[in-house]
């Protein structure tokens, strides 16, 4: 069945697509992930792109790893035909559950689930299933909102008036590291938080959703909508 998350981006169709392809240049938080990659000095020969959304995030790893086998999973079909348009027909695409993956267990040596888990309805769920699929001696990288500096978690439903999906509203949920640690620390050889700080200026005209930055210190805290975006990018290794 069609969840929320994807009830939301099916009603706000254009927004959805034009955030997709603004993708296609390289954003802060792809370089980012490129770096922690570099930085890894590892191989990878099996990559799946869980929620892949667009599909960008393949589009920029394929030039790292172009002997790499990739697979593209994501509820949405109209997400999926985005990705297919720009990654071509040598990957493998999966319109799937993120909570009940139609994939062999150990299947990827390298997994990523990018800007999605704060906006599951059930993230526990999720991130158990990218666990699942993932091969032992493998890692994940997921970029999502987490509050690192208290054992708080944050469940917020955010209502952009501009949108169609105004009625519904838009999961923001921000998650503490104690309770990832709780949920799956046992499960997995470790687990590290990377930070998310952007390096450039990000401005945002309208008075709705959008992420936009704002100088703190030496620090540029990123906020869309007087939300809070704690970003930082979890690395799960098995």
């Amino acid at each position: 069945m069609v969840d929320e998350y994807v009830a939301v981006l099916q009603l706000d169709s254009e927004e959805t697509e034009a955030y997709y392809r603004k993708s296609v240049e390289k954003t802060e938080q792809q370089k980012f992930l490129e770096r922690l990659l570099s930085g890894s000095r590892r191989g990878f020969s099996s990559i799946c792109d869980a929620c892949c959304g667009g599909g960008t995030l393949t589009l920029h790893l394929k030039n790292i790893y172009p002997s790499a086998d990739f697979t593209l999973v994501d509820l949405n079909n109209d997400s999926l035909q985005v990705a297919k348009e720009l990654n071509g027909p040598d990957c493998r695409y999966l319109c799937d559950d993120i909570y009940n993956l139609s994939i062999d267990s150990n299947q990827f040596d390298l997994v990523c689930c990018w800007q999605s888990l704060s906006w599951l309805p059930e993230p526990q769920k999720a991130l158990n299933e990218l666990i699942r699929i993932t091969d032992p001696g493998g890692v994940i990288y997921l970029s999502s909102l987490f509050n690192l500096d208290h054992d708080v978690d944050i469940y917020a439903t955010l209502h952009d008036h501009a949108r169609k999906s105004f009625p519904i509203g838009i999961r923001y949920n921000t998650l503490s590291k104690k309770t990832i640690t709780n949920w799956i620390g046992g499960k997995v050889s470790n687990l590290k938080f990377h930070k998310f700080s952007p390096s450039v200026d990000l401005h945002n005209e309208n008075r709705g959703l959008g992420t936009y930055t704002r100088l703190a210190d030496t620090e540029r805290l990123q906020i869309s909508a007087g939300y809070l975006m704690n970003w930082a990018v979890l690395e799960i290794n098995l």
